[in-house]
């Protein structure tokens, strides 16, 4: 029987350079299972509540970005319905993009990432905090996986904060709340976060701050402006929401809308925002021009 046991043991076990392989395939299945919790309890798509979450103070902290402690396992997390300034300056296109939606100088957005990073490291760190996900994949670069997610901290919402500190922008993946309330919803309501961190001059919006440029060298595949663009007129990249409510025919709530459309290339792509019609369209265009240092390409917004 004693021999009889040692076979079964040598032909279970792996040797040599199997037990190399078997050794690395356990520790990966380890790795992802300390990602995330994988099993039928938690398929993507169904809100789940992590509560007493803390920070993992060892890793990148982004505004919007960030790996969370739960019950012993690390997750990365993404906020949903935020985006933050960029850190990295070599997605550059990113970059410009962000530069254009709060009207500062490509420059500004590095610094600006450190002051959200800064934010969200100081609300979460050394307290619990709540977090409601769906698992909805976040993607990102780094190897530990990454979802969605909404943060409470201490009853306040952090991706709210975030907007209403002038940190980040209203963009991105948007969901149903657990509560069941809808995108559109949370979409307005954060509007009007920005809106009033856009009058307070707060964060990004403080133009003592993050002064508004003034010339760049024009890039190469935007168009020369026409005259009516090259002198007066309101900016449609860098104008205010004040400023945008002067024009004829522009409401709040369109002003919103042209603002949440940023960046224009061109007057002309003011047809593209909903509200505006031929008529209106035809009472805006000279009134209006755009920026020269306008990113070349947009990334999906928000409507």
């Amino acid at each position: 029987m004693l021999q009889a046991r040692r076979v079964d043991a040598t032909v279970t076990r792996p040797t040599g350079w199997l037990a190399v392989v078997f050794g690395v395939l356990c520790l990966a299945g380890m790795a992802v299972h300390a990602q995330r919790i994988v099993d039928g309890s938690h398929p993507e798509g169904r809100w789940e509540v992590l509560d007493r979450c803390r920070l993992v103070t060892n890793s990148p902290t982004d505004g919007d970005s960030f790996r969370i402690l739960h019950r012993g396992r690390e997750y990365g997390m993404r906020l949903y319905f935020v985006d933050c300034p960029e850190s990295d300056p070599s997605l550059r296109e990113r970059v410009e993009d962000q530069a254009a939606y709060f009207g500062v100088a490509t420059a500004d957005i590095v610094p600006a990432a450190q002051l959200a990073a800064k934010f969200t490291a100081e609300r979460l760190a050394g307290r619990e905090f709540t977090v409601q996900t769906r698992w909805q994949n976040g993607l990102g670069r780094s190897q530990v996986a990454r979802f969605y997610c909404e943060v409470l901290v201490e009853g306040r919402n952090l991706g709210e904060e975030l907007v209403a500190h002038g940190l980040a922008r209203v963009h991105g993946i948007k969901a149903v709340r657990a509560d069941g309330t809808r995108a559109a919803t949370v979409v307005s309501q954060l509007k009007n976060l920005e809106l009033t961190a856009r009058a307070e001059n707060r964060g990004l919006w403080d133009t003592n701050r993050f002064a508004r440029p003034t010339t760049e060298p024009r890039r190469p595949g935007i168009a020369s402006p026409t005259p009516t663009e090259a002198g007066a007129g309101v900016d449609l990249n860098l104008a205010s929401y004040e400023e945008l409510l002067k024009l004829p025919g522009v409401g709040p709530k369109l002003a919103e809308r042209i603002m949440a459309r940023r960046p224009f290339h061109s007057p002309d792509e003011l047809k593209d925002v909903p509200g505006i019609g031929t008529k209106t369209m035809e009472r805006l265009r000279p009134l209006v021009r755009v920026a020269t240092n306008a990113p070349s390409g947009r990334l999906p917004v928000q409507r």
